[in-house]
């Protein structure tokens, strides 16, 4: 028994347990984009052993920390996140069990305090003449894998037991037939008066159904008002008037006499009282039976065996999982039951009154932008009564629940809003999140820890920390294009570049700032054509005719792109307006927007994306960005489009209206003279009525140097070359001791100099401009970032050269990503989620992680190819590089796993302050933790026996970044969840990733050979 406990709580099993873990969550986001969510949670994050693993993993990692006696002084930094993971795990079970979630959906004056739950239930009700029982039990349905439910309840001394049968999904009806069963006609009706088009009926025996004012019953007595089909050994209808038989290949109709019975067939066509019918089908003996059908808004059906005394029936019951579903009834041993499937109804202890749901468009659009609910909360228990507002990313919160704006009717009069009740469960967890990012910060600077040991025994390590949020991503630049452009000259549009606009944020920007900003967002790309964003931006308004032909809007969507007839990745204004100019996708973007946020597909994501890019198109073609005049009468300092009505009069309100027009005019006919005279004519007016807000000249000057340089685009391509030779040239000095860098590293070290030059100008340029230090945001930290990075390798590469070769292609990689950033400028109302504080942080930190994750990736492809060089001669100076490559290795690697972990639970707290869910496994997420999980596993492997070695750890750091390569490429592209770009669809692999899996395998391979042979002996590896 002490074996097998021993067993059950060793390292050993820690590590079966965190690599089965992250095999169970990994698959079961498959298992959801091929069967559904509810498979997934049936068949992993909701069954029985998934609970146990978790609390396996907890009871394990508590008895480690007592045995590795992380509660020392000198470990507490260990012990504290440690610690977190515990405290996690119970705020998880407190939310899991005690917590819930739910809907509350308002119209425009009503009140409610009546949410509906996420959870569906099955609710079941008991009752006779004195008294009710009854019951509601949580239930996840999925077609893969057979729900078991069975439950009995006693009223007066009798017991009804009710059981699950069968579960059909998406179930459509359909007739089989059965000797058991009844007679069955199915018929189409057409032409009678009341109806709209034609009518598809079923009628079974002793049922009866209108046709437009005709009433037709199948079975029973007939009647004056009544036509009557009836079935012994055919199939007869009787009239109370005249009707005919009509041939549908033409000819006379045959008259039948009213009143009498006449005998009918399938496939004839009948002409009753002024109603055709057609009998589709006849069926003498059938009944009614479900299947599974492709409709995924169909509901789904339950089939119950319902049992009381000697009495057995079944019952049929229509439920979702997305509204309160409709009791089915039956009365058995004199007890009236009903059964409902779906969510649930919950009263909440006050209420909340619709005043006013507000949708805010783009201008000259009908898409929304941002939408709000104007709400009353009334308590009368303690006499409150207040007003809030409720929009993304701003919540309500009251008595522990919290409400979220999620989503609106259609007709905008009624909102739906996200409840959430988890008060306890959020605060263990968030306590948790805080003690866990309090210990891994501690870690890193405490002189007691693995990581502080691993930098004093590497001469080269301590470079790393000094390193922060760094970002690893990719750029892949569009195609081009080869259109022949209506583009207006150079100089004139340079000059118009230079004059002030007011953006968005109420900021003055010359116009070349936002013609950047514009045509990135609008086509994905710095320039157009070769044609500079100003050039292009002045060419577009004064000749919208002819730009609203050209292919320049972005549509990442393939499937999108094919509905709008768009052949490429790029559409022009036109692809998106029908011949009579209504906009294609206006019923896209309200069905997009109509869904919550966790609801909508990629689709969806990509059909307001696209949506965006053609507002922004059509505002400027409209002049709506162009706010470059000011009023001399507001005293808010307000600019406005050459379209606004201003209060002023004579030929300032003349210049106003006209100048743009006539600028546009002029450039048109090759009236250069003029243009420069309009240019220069609102420069003056934008100087004598905007001279109290506009920037000084130096600053305009600056800024549109510092536009124009783009210089820290420019320079990551030679961090990130010069970083990559120096590893080569270092790598092959350390096989071959007489090969000489010095003269590499001196050029390099010069190189690097002068570009380190030119990043500390731009930074102070960017200083200058904001008029705030430069990381206030993503953008600007990140090329702060890059700097700090470099300026660290200068620091240290006295002690390694390998130091400044690491932080060169850091310092690329951090920039590389800050592009990845500023190619979506906020120039409109984006999604409102996204405008979110935590957001910012979420996306910087875990994607700084990759940045440190891929260097040690990258060192133990080094490694490996090291392995692949040893020989008998250089094996000790090979052995000892690689031991140093290694402790920069896990010390990277381990800042990596901290931001990773970091990032992923302040993403989680960015979805719980946007709409009240801070985990949902949503498969981004998902595989987040799947990394988490996976590095965890890398750096205590040297606690398991058997994956010690220097080997192991090497080809660990390799093949486990393909877990971040699936979180950051695989989730996009072949799962479909809220952070995924494509539709879950897979898209074919490029064969390139097949070349790179054999060469690496093969290296792995022949490194493990090498490495075997020549390192024969024990290693003693640091512990």
């Amino acid at each position: 028994m002490n074996k097998f406990l021993n067993f059950l709580f060793s390292m050993q099993m820690m590590g079966v347990l965190i690599i089965l873990f992250a095999f169970s969550i990994g698959t079961a986001t498959f298992i959801e984009n091929d069967f559904g969510t509810s498979a997934a949670r049936v068949l992993v994050y909701d069954a029985w052993w998934f609970e146990l693993m978790m609390l396996l993993l907890s009871i394990n990692l508590v008895v480690n920390i007592f045995r590795y006696k992380l509660y020392k002084k000198e470990k507490w930094s260990i012990f504290l996140f440690h610690a977190a993971f515990i405290i996690i795990f119970i705020g998880a079970a407190v939310t899991r069990y005690i917590g819930y979630e739910g809907n509350m959906h308002i119209r425009e004056g009503q009140t409610t305090n009546q949410i509906t739950t996420m959870s569906s239930y099955i609710n079941i009700q008991a009752r006779t003449n004195s008294k009710i029982s009854q019951l509601s039990e949580k239930i996840t349905v999925s077609s893969v894998k057979t729900t078991k439910f069975s439950d009995d309840l006693n009223i007066d001394n009798k017991n009804v037991e009710v059981s699950l049968k069968t579960m059909i999904p998406n179930a459509q009806s359909t007739i089989a037939q059965d000797l058991n069963g009844s007679p069955i006609i199915e018929m189409v009706a057409v032409g009678s008066t009341g109806m709209a088009g034609m009518q598809n009926l079923t009628l079974a025996y002793n049922e009866q159904k209108n046709i437009g004012t005709n009433l037709i019953v199948f079975g029973g007595n007939p009647n004056a008002n009544t036509i009557v089909f009836d079935y012994s050994d055919s199939l007869r209808v009787i009239s109370p008037f005249e009707f005919s038989e009509v041939s549908m290949m033409g000819g006379d109709p045959i008259p039948m006499e009213a009143n009498k019975w006449h005998v009918v067939f399938p496939k004839k066509l009948y002409d009753l009282n002024g109603t055709k019918i057609v009998i589709k089908n006849f069926f003498p003996a059938a009944i009614y039976k479900y299947i599974q059908g492709e409709d995924k808004n169909a509901p789904t059906v339950l089939v119950f065996d319902v049992k009381s005394g000697n009495e057995q029936k079944e019952m049929i019951v229509k439920g979702s999982s997305n509204y309160v579903g409709v009791p089915s009834n039956l009365m058995i041993n004199g007890i009236d039951v009903a059964v409902a499937y779906g969510p649930k109804t919950i009263e909440i202890p006050f209420s909340l009154k619709l005043n006013k749901f507000i949708l805010d468009r783009y201008p000259g659009s009908n898409s929304p932008s941002s939408f709000a609910s104007e709400v009353t909360l009334v308590d009368n228990e303690k006499g409150i009564e207040q007003n809030h507002r409720i929009f993304m990313n701003n919540i309500l919160k009251y008595k522990g629940f919290r409400f979220f704006q999620a989503s609106y009717d259609t007709d905008e009069k009624g909102t739906v809003l996200s409840v959430n009740h988890d008060q306890w469960g959020m605060r263990i967890t968030y306590f948790g999140y805080f003690i866990l990012m309090l210990g891994m910060a501690w870690s890193l600077i405490s002189p007691a820890t693995r990581f502080k040991t691993l930098g004093a025994k590497s001469k080269s390590a301590k470079v790393l920390t000094v390193m922060a949020f760094l970002i690893a991503g990719s750029l892949f630049p569009a195609s081009a294009q080869n259109e022949i452009l209506p583009i207006v000259p150079l100089k004139q549009s340079q000059d118009f570049g230079a004059l002030l606009v007011q953006d968005n944020g109420g900021r003055f920007e010359p116009i070349n700032t936002m013609a950047s900003e514009v045509i990135r967002k609008i086509t994905k790309k710095n320039k157009f054509q070769g044609y500079p964003a100003e050039q292009v931006f002045l060419s577009m308004i004064v000749n919208p005719q002819q730009w609203q032909t050209v292919a320049m809007i972005k549509v990442g969507n393939s499937e999108l792109a094919k509905e709008l007839g768009i052949s490429g990745k790029y559409g022009s204004f036109r692809h998106f307006l029908n011949e009579q100019g209504q906009y294609k996708l206006s019923k896209k973007v309200q069905d997009a927007y109509s869904r919550k946020p966790s609801q909508r597909t990629a689709y969806d994501k990509e059909i307001i994306s696209v949506d965006e890019r053609v507002n922004i198109s059509y505002m400027v073609f409209t002049g709506e960005f162009l706010k470059i005049f000011p009023d001399p009468n507001d005293d808010m300092h307000a600019w406005y489009n050459p379209t606004a009505q201003l209060a002023i009069t004579g030929d300032d309100s003349l210049f106003v209206k006209k100048s743009v027009l006539l600028l546009g005019q002029a450039l048109n006919n090759g009236d250069f003279v003029n243009a420069d005279n309009y240019i220069a004519g609102i420069k003056t007016y934008q100087n004598r009525f905007g001279q109290n807000v506009i920037p000084s000249p130096t600053k305009q000057k600056i800024e549109i140097l510092y536009n124009n340089t783009n210089i820290f685009k420019r320079l990551f391509p030679y961090y990130l070359l010069i970083g990559f030779f120096l590893i080569v040239f270092l790598v092959i000095q350390i096989i071959n001791p007489k090969f000489s860098v010095k003269w590499i590293m001196r050029a390099a070290i010069l190189i690097l100099g002068i570009g380190f030059i030119l990043h500390t100008t731009g930074l102070a340029a960017r200083w200058y401009i904001s008029g705030h230090a430069p990381w206030s945001n993503g953008f600007e930290s990140m090329t702060y970032v890059a700097w700090a990075c470099l300026l660290s390798g200068f620091i240290f590469v006295k002690k390694s050269d390998f130091a400044l070769a690491a932080t060169s292609i850091l310092a690329g990689l951090t920039l590389f990503v800050a592009h990845l950033s500023w190619m979506n400028p906020e120039v409109t109302n984006l999604v409102p989620v996204l405008k979110s504080y935590w957001l910012t942080i979420h996306v910087a930190i875990i994607t700084a992680s990759y940045g440190f994750l891929a260097l040690a990736a990258i060192l133990g492809m080094i490694n490996l190819f090291l392995f692949n060089l040893q020989n008998k001669n250089n094996i000790a100076r090979i052995k000892s590089t690689v031991t140093d490559l290694s402790r920069i290795s896990e010390m990277t690697m381990t800042i990596g796993l901290y931001f990773l972990t970091i990032g992923t639970f302040l993403g989680g707290i960015w979805a719980n302050e946007s709409w009240g869910r801070y985990w949902g496994w949503d498969p981004k997420e998902t595989w987040a933790l799947v990394s988490v999980l996976v590095y965890s596993f890398i750096l205590h492997m040297r606690f398991i026996p058997g994956l010690k070695s220097v080997y192991s750890f090497n080809i660990a750091s390799v093949w486990g970044y393909s877990s971040i390569l699936m979180t950051y490429f695989g989730v996009n592209y072949y799962l479909a969840g809220m952070h995924s770009y494509a539709k879950g669809d897979p898209v074919p692999v490029p064969t390139w990733v097949y070349y790179t899996v054999a060469i690496v395998l093969v290296l792995s391979l022949t490194a493990y050979y090498n490495y075997k042979k020549h390192n024969t002996k024990p290693e003693d590896v640091e512990a």
